[in-house]
């Protein structure tokens, strides 16, 4: 059973040293019963050249240090190539009175181990001395100062002086900074700018040995014919590459096993023996030797660790391949509840390899102070956590739950054995929402590449969707408790219109619903929407009540008067696509939203005003959201609503009924079985009110109106004009001259529509 933990400190889990190293720290942990607990702010610094686009919230993961319970921390200083990101850590552990053993780095006040580089690289020179017979040599360091560099080359320098061999180091000496680029220059600017070839060039690690053959060989320069070459730190791809490359391996395990003994040592003051593990040359041929063919490590169980990693990375490609970033950020990203988002989550984590645990750990504060929310946590995490997805692939999972964060994971708690975990920071921006936690059987099992971090970007990502979901619901709460106006339209919200209602406690009233269906086959967005509430808003008068109800329905409440509602309903809606049409112009081959236009009469107490027009108005949200509406009586009431807007169009039923796609037959039942008036006459009284109209609000001749009206014939537009209205239309202007009305808000005598009409109860419609 574990008897503690070990933080290990690392800057990400990426390349095989990183790997061997943590092999051998957790090989040594776990035998004696401690957890192997790896933070890692896992960017790969070395590689990126756009660090400002990462968020350097990443490495909020190493204050953990400073509130978990951990019984001693390794922290891999040379992992680190952020010297800021370095010192940082260093300052937390000052303040911690916990066993500290540093990797790689020499600060004071602390214990660090490394391997015996400066014995292994003249090792290396040795063999070139004396069995190669190098006798001018040149050096590639990493860069000038920096420990490891330094402790390379002095190895390299003890053996030349062993030899009575002279190194000059202004001519011989160069820094590639244990990288690409420079070590290729280096193997370029030597095979031309040189009188004469070194034997062999010694290089302070394997990826510049590669590059720097690279450069030599893209110059015409022979590897090992002409220069010999070795590296340093035993790297999988060192044996791969052409030629292959003569190193050291084995100095990474040795090194961590190191660590964790002499970290137990401070820990308990008990001496563990190491394992017998110690670094050794491997031979390839960049040296002029045969390769050695046994280039293994007891690192991996005896398999041999260069299949082990081509197999890998072949496994990998072939698993992310199933999982394109986009898939898993628009799975994530589509989540509409918190759970559904635990969920996807959890889904897109399948993606991953390796892992057989996975708990997520939020800040208790992970949404922030909705009446602050320019305050949030930036650093740290908080004294509570709360665990809200735990998954175990071969046990039972754990129901979600708050604990202290001196804890780090609930499990940890429990007996069990040792195990090996990674945590990283999960963040939005500067915003610390909390840690992501993988449990894995062993380390070459860790998968902390491109794929990883999308999905922990992703996976912050759906939180802070969430949390923006949450803080506009917040937003909208506290808006309708302290406001009765919907801030989309300016119109009355739900509880506006109830309480003006509530007020309206004598008199009846007319209650028209006006709704848009959102079906996929008419062109009803939000844009249309907006489009209909600000005609709504333009042909509206002082005496109405408007109100946005939500589900695409409006409510507009008037006084009633001598018109019946059904009227008043018609005009209404024809005043507002008077507006529509100023906004903008329509044509006959406009396709207009289906619509929902419901009209009921309203009387009785204040209360029954109220009750019935929820029932009503529920009843029509109801019918919106399903899309339960006839299309056909939709198109007769557009094209009702076209004859009033352009009665001078030339349009016969025929052509009504060509239009709607059915037999003038039919037009002419249906028509009239819905506006009690037929097609042809509803036409005529189109023609004559806009006529009356302008006889009162124009000084058009008779003759102009007649032409404006539709009509061919000014005999035809007379005749028809005295037999609806009653009088001839001069006689009509000169007894309506005093009182004329503005054509853009028309007062429709409508009163024809009730001819002939079935009779309904006076209040539904």
């Amino acid at each position: 059973m574990a008897i503690g933990r070990i933080a290990v400190i690392i800057s990400e889990i990426f390349d095989p040293l990183d790997y061997e190293l943590l092999n051998g720290i957790h090989a040594k942990a776990s035998s004696l019963g401690y957890d192997t607990i790896c933070l890692t702010g896992i960017r790969d610094v070395r590689l990126s050249n756009n660090n400002h686009v990462v968020s350097d919230k990443m490495d909020n993961v190493y204050t953990l240090i400073n509130s978990t319970k951990f019984d001693g921390i390794i922290f891999i200083a040379e992992s680190f190539y952020s010297n800021n990101t370095e010192q940082m850590i260093f300052s937390m552990l000052r303040q911690i009175s916990v066993p500290i053993v540093v990797i790689g780095r020499k600060q004071e006040g602390f214990n660090t181990i490394r391997s015996d580089q400066r014995s292994d690289i003249r090792r290396l020179t040795e063999h070139l001395i004396e069995q190669h017979n190098c006798r001018h040599f040149a050096f590639v360091s990493g860069f000038k100062g920096e420990f490891n560099s330094e402790e390379r080359y002095a190895g390299f320098l003890e053996a030349l002086a062993d030899a009575g061999l002279d190194f000059c180091e202004e001519k011989d000496l160069y820094f590639g900074e244990f990288w690409k680029q420079p070590s290729e220059l280096i193997g370029r600017e030597i095979a031309a700018g040189r009188e004469s070839l070194p034997d062999a060039i010694v290089c302070a690690s394997d990826l510049m040995a590669i590059y720097l053959s690279e450069g030599l060989i893209a110059s015409g320069i022979r590897v090992p014919e002409d220069i010999k070459i070795t590296g340093y730190d035993g790297e999988w791809y060192a044996v791969l590459h052409t030629p292959s490359i003569t190193t050291v391996s084995g100095c990474k395990f040795d090194e961590g096993q190191r660590a964790v003994t002499e970290l137990y040592y401070y820990m308990t003051g008990t001496i563990s023996h190491e394992a017998d593990i110690a670094s050794r040359l491997c031979f390839g041929t960049s040296c002029g030797c045969k390769s050695d063919l046994k280039y293994s490590s007891k690192t991996v169980n005896k398999k041999n660790w260069i299949e082990r990693e081509l197999l890998n990375i072949i496994d990998k490609h072939l698993t992310s391949g199933r999982y394109l970033n986009n898939d898993i950020s628009d799975h994530v990203s589509r989540a509409d509840t918190f759970d559904s988002l635990i969920q996807r989550i959890h889904d897109s984590a399948e993606s991953l390899q390796g892992w057989y645990r996975i708990s997520i750990c939020l800040c208790s504060d992970w949404r922030f102070d909705f009446e602050r929310p320019d305050i949030y946590r930036r650093e740290g995490f908080s004294d509570t956590m709360q665990l809200v997805m735990d998954y175990n692939r071969y046990a039972q999972n754990v129901d979600s739950q708050s604990f202290p964060i001196t804890h780090l994971l609930p499990m940890l708690e429990q007996d069990h054995s040792p195990v090996l975990v990674t945590i990283s920071a999960l963040n939005n921006g500067d915003q610390i929402l909390g840690y992501t936690a993988f449990y894995y059987y062993d380390v070459d099992s860790i998968n902390y590449d491109a794929q990883f971090m999308n999905w922990n970007n992703t996976a912050a990502i759906g939180f802070r969707l969430i949390q923006q979901k949450l803080y506009q619901e917040y937003k909208q709460r506290k808006n309708n408790v302290i406001s009765t106006i919907d801030p989309a339209t300016g119109f009355y919200n739900q509880r506006g219109f109830f309480e003006l209602l509530a007020a309206i406690d004598k008199g009846e009233c007319i209650l028209w619903l006006f709704g848009l269906y959102d079906d996929n086959d008419i062109l009803t967005d939000q844009n249309d929407y907006h489009f209909f509430s600000t005609a709504l808003r333009l042909s509206s008068e002082k005496d109405e009540i408007i109100a946005a109800l939500g589900n695409h329905l409006f409510a507009v409440v008037f006084k009633k008067s001598a018109i019946s509602a059904e009227s008043w309903k018609f005009q209404r809606l024809l005043r507002c696509m008077y507006e529509a049409e100023r906004l903008q112009p329509l044509d006959k081959y406009s396709r207009l939203p289906c619509v929902l236009s419901i009209s009921t009469l309203l009387d009785g107490t204040a209360e029954q005003k109220q009750l019935k027009a929820a029932e009503i108005a529920e009843l029509a949200k109801q019918r919106l959201s399903s899309g339960d509406h006839e299309s056909l009586k939709s198109d007769l009431l557009w094209l009702k609503i076209r004859v009033w807007l352009h009665p001078e169009t030339d349009l016969s039923v025929e052509d009504m009924a060509q239009e709607l796609h059915i037999s003038p037959t039919y037009l002419h039942r249906i028509y009239k079985k819905e506006f009690g008036i037929s097609a042809k006459e509803d036409v005529i009284l189109a023609r004559i009110e806009k006529a009356k109209q302008l006889l009162v609000s124009s000084g058009l001749s008779v003759n102009e109106i007649a032409e404006q009206c539709g009509y061919h014939e000014p005999s035809h537009f007379m005749r028809q004009f005295r037999d609806r209205v009653g009088m001839t239309a001069m006689g009509y202007r000169k007894h309506n001259s005093k009182h004329g009305y503005p054509f853009n808000t028309p007062q429709i005598i409508y009163n024809a529509v009730q001819i002939n009409r079935p009779q309904k109860p006076k209040n539904i419609v």
